[in-house]
């Protein structure tokens, strides 16, 4: 097949482009213009095209002649994109990629959306159940969410209106072995005192919680940086899940080989839950860090997804760990860890 993969640069969607390549499969990689990313795919044999997914002209370009698309390309809040770019990108962005395959593209055989579990989780408060499922309502309490849950329904209704084959897959909060471990990154900055302490400091519009929760981490940040496990006020830590990005892009990569894919939602989640007291002392042992736990008003309820649906009809089998996650990182970035 002949693959176009938007955001082809990307955390998942440069190992999307070599699974692909990997199959057998000619892809096209859709790239932001001058994105040094780019330089990890480009001694695949990629054919790659650079625009973005506001201008419908270079769009329709590159879905030419495609036999199936990965519409990854967005905006994302690990990207600290903004409002207006979640809506101009994620909706708009969207809205072109489907018109644009629906004219050019007669031989598709699937159109992949990359969504997220953000349109389950409604901004504050614990999910309906756990673990959450492709059942639960979506209840968005983001813009982001809900440009996600709006680009899905344009996705459905070119679908049911106009036979573009459709898939939806809802990822997991997905990283790279090295996000987890440096506190630089948008996830790992929550495992450190000092960059949790800054990034509340950074809020444009903090809450009387989050200056408390800023007060309590400025009192543990009296030296040396530290870990840190993030607890509620009554000491319980939190609860999250992570997946590897590798095991996401693979998990996209089934999708072409299950026609029964076409008109259904899948949750790509990570291999299982974990808590911040088993995490972070894992991390500490590991890289020599000291860690501490914090009590804080601001620390979020229990979240993690099924991926059980994607395991029954896609054969989705996550491998790594977060555990292995922080194992594979430290191996490699040997540099970042130098505690006291």
């Amino acid at each position: 097949m002949r693959v176009l993969v938007t955001g082809a640069a990307g955390r998942i969607g440069a190992h999307l482009t070599r699974e692909l390549i990997q199959m057998g499969h000619a892809v096209r990689a859709f790239a932001l213009p001058d994105d040094p990313r780019v330089a990890a795919i480009s001694g695949l044999g990629v054919e790659v095209v650079y625009g973005r997914v506001e201008d419908a002209e270079v769009v329709a370009q590159a879905t030419r002649g495609v036999d199936a698309v990965y519409h990854l390309a967005g905006a994302l809040t690990s990207r600290g994109n903004s409002e207006q770019e979640f809506f101009e990108y994620n909706l708009r962005g969207t809205f072109n990629m489907l018109m644009a395959v629906r004219a050019n593209a007669p031989d598709l055989q699937r159109f992949v959306y990359a969504s997220s579990d953000a349109v389950y989780w409604k901004g504050s408060g614990e999910a309906c159940y756990l673990p959450v499922d492709e059942a639960h309502p979506r209840l968005a309490g983001s813009v982001y969410g809900a440009s996600k849950i709006g680009a899905e329904e344009l996705c459905l209704t070119f679908w049911r209106g106009f036979g573009v084959p459709i898939t939806i897959l809802r990822f997991g909060a997905t990283a790279e072995p090295a996000e987890l471990i440096d506190p630089r990154s948008v996830f790992a900055r929550w495992h450190f005192v000092r960059a949790a302490r800054l990034a509340l400091a950074a809020l444009p519009a903090p809450t009387a919680e989050d200056t408390e929760a800023g007060a309590i981490l400025q009192g543990l940040d009296d030296g040396p940086d530290r870990l840190v496990i993030l607890a509620d006020r009554d000491g319980r830590a939190e609860i999250r899940q992570w997946s590897d990005a590798r095991d996401v892009a693979a998990g996209c990569a089934s999708v072409l080989a299950v026609p029964g894919a076409v008109g259904e939602a899948f949750n790509l989640g990570g291999v299982a839950p974990h808590t911040a007291d088993e995490f972070i002392p894992y991390i500490a042992s590991k890289t020599g860090y000291p860690y501490v736990t914090a009590r804080l008003p601001t620390a979020r309820a229990a979240w993690y997804i099924s991926s059980a649906k994607a395991r029954g009809m896609l054969g989705y089998r996550p491998r790594h760990s977060v555990f292995d996650m922080v194992d594979q990182a430290v191996a490699a970035l040997p540099s970042l860890f130098n505690p006291g």
